[in-house]
């Protein structure tokens, strides 16, 4: 009885920190399918800073602008009323250098994305507002 106690509390346990996982923002990458999971809805401060930079991301990859297993540094984070200006680098084995990539977000959703130079990044990131990037 002890060890059936024992195991059905490790259990028990185990279960509430996957479910307790399942909250957290996160960007989960198949080969079929890439999903930002935790933002529905965003409820936590975390979420908030994390979700848009995760759509963003998820935007990029969907439109193959990256390879499946880039890596993003967020070094732009701006917002201005209900639109945000998402940037930074993405490392790829693919590519020889680092890229820099930067999207608009209104609300949740993503407007525009892509690619861009340094000096395009920086351009945006010194605008307060009205963001603009050319596709």
């Amino acid at each position: 009885m002890v060890i059936f106690a024992a195991v059905s509390g490790i259990a028990l346990w185990g279960l509430f920190s996957l479910l307790d996982n399942l909250r957290e923002p996160e960007l989960l990458r198949s080969a079929k399918a890439i999903v930002v999971k935790g933002c529905d809805p965003i409820d936590s401060d975390q979420a908030r800073q994390l979700c848009p930079q995760l759509f963003c991301q998820k935007f990029l990859l969907d439109g193959r602008s990256v390879p499946m297993r880039s890596v993003f540094k967020v070094t732009v984070d701006t917002q201005a009323g209900k639109e945000q200006l998402i940037g930074g680098v993405v490392q790829s084995a693919a590519a020889d250098s680092d890229q820099h990539f930067a999207c608009t977000l209104s609300g949740r959703k993503v407007t525009a994305g892509g690619l861009v130079d340094s000096a395009q990044l920086e351009e945006l990131a010194a605008q307060a507002d009205n963001w603009s990037l050319q596709e």
